[in-house]
Formats: C-alpha cells, structure tokens, sequence
C-alpha cells in the first residue's frame, strides 16, 4: 500500500495534542501521514515517544526510524496503526531479523538514506524493498535548506535496473517540487512548507498543484 497523493503530511513533533492534529489533517487531505521517530542518539532532535502516540485510524501511515536498533520499534509503531517502516541504511541491524520481524509484525518496509551516504549501499535492500527514501536535508529537524543534490541522487535512483518507488523527505517546497518530481520521484514529505505559515489545507493543495505544472 502506498499514498495515493504525490504530497504525504510529515509529523514531527513532541506533544500528543499536535500528533491528534496532524492526523486529523491527514486524514483530511489525502488519508495518508509520515510519522517521524527520532532517537537523539542517532540524530540531532526529539519527538513524540511511540508508547505516546494516539491511534493513527487513517488509511496508510508510513513511520521513519530515524533510530539506531529499529528492531525493537516495529512491534510498537505497528500497534499505533503504522503501515510502512522506513528504516535507516545507516542504522545497525541484521537484514535478515529485520525481514522477518516486519513479517510477524504485518509491516511493509521501505529504506531511507541520509545524504552523505553513497547510494550503491542501497542495493543490497532492494530486493527486501523497493521503497527508497532520499533524505534531502540531513535527517532529525525540519525547515532544513534542501540539499543541492537531491536532485541528482532521486535521478539516479530513477535509472536503475529496478521498479523502484522513489520518495524525498527533506526542504521539498513550492520552488523544488516540480523539479523533484520531474527527476522521478514518486512521493515528496512535506512539513515546513505545510505548517509553518499560513493554511495547513491550502498550503497542501498548492504543492500538489505546483508539482504538476
């Protein structure tokens, strides 16, 4: 199961009452939510603990684990309604557990890659998934500055050997999304360009409108 809207709603944050909000929101503009996990200890930043979280009832939820040892949270982010686990290429982890506590668990598995990563060390993940995750800012804060070379790294991904689905999460705006989407991407997170000013719904709506222009 994948978004059926090229823009997912993003939720980063650390209180309950504005997790309601972001799911609310989600749910209204396209059913779709990526849902952040931090851990401090492997990125700079906070969010809300899982064992906190309400009960996500949308259609698909997607959670980034932006954690070291994502084994332990699959369980937990899957009783939440979590559909999808996005885990780190940089976390520490035996492929092979990973596969199949995901299987016990029910829980679809996609692979993000910071960007000082080279992007050859995916292949390995992509007969588990083809589910890419292309960090276009360095991973745990939001309203980051894109990096100058998503771009590149979403276009190569697009030329592999591989029926790959190609999400960017990371300083998509109104200024980079069609560009984005034009190099082969499938999906875009977006936070700060839907929250930080202005109307959550209308703000949405115009990134959609501008990724097709």
């Amino acid at each position: 199961m994948k978004s059926k809207n090229f823009v997912i709603p993003a939720c980063l944050v650390t209180t309950k009452e504005e997790f309601t909000k972001h799911v609310e929101f989600a749910r209204q503009v396209g059913n779709s939510l990526h849902v952040d996990i931090v851990d401090p200890d492997f990125v700079e930043g906070n969010s809300l603990p899982v064992e906190d979280w309400p009960m996500i009832d949308i259609e698909y939820c997607e959670a980034h684990f932006m954690v070291d040892n994502p084994l332990p949270y699959l369980s937990k982010a899957k009783s939440r309604g979590v559909t999808r686990a996005i885990i780190h290429v940089e976390s520490h982890f035996d492929l092979d557990e990973l596969v199949t506590e995901a299987r016990v668990n029910d829980t679809l598995l996609g692979f993000a890659v910071s960007p000082e990563t080279d992007l050859t060390t995916l292949r390995r993940f992509f007969s588990v998934s083809p589910y890419i995750q292309v960090m276009g800012i360095h991973p745990g804060k939001t309203g980051q500055e894109q990096l100058p070379n998503t771009n590149l790294a979403v276009s190569y991904l697009n030329k592999q050997p591989y029926r790959l689905t190609i999400t960017v999460d990371g300083g998509v705006n109104l200024d980079n999304i069609n560009e984005l989407k034009q190099a082969g991407a499938d999906f875009v997170i977006a936070t700060s360009a839907i929250y930080e000013h202005g109307d959550w719904k209308e703000n949405y709506y115009n990134l959609l409108e501008r990724a097709v222009e």
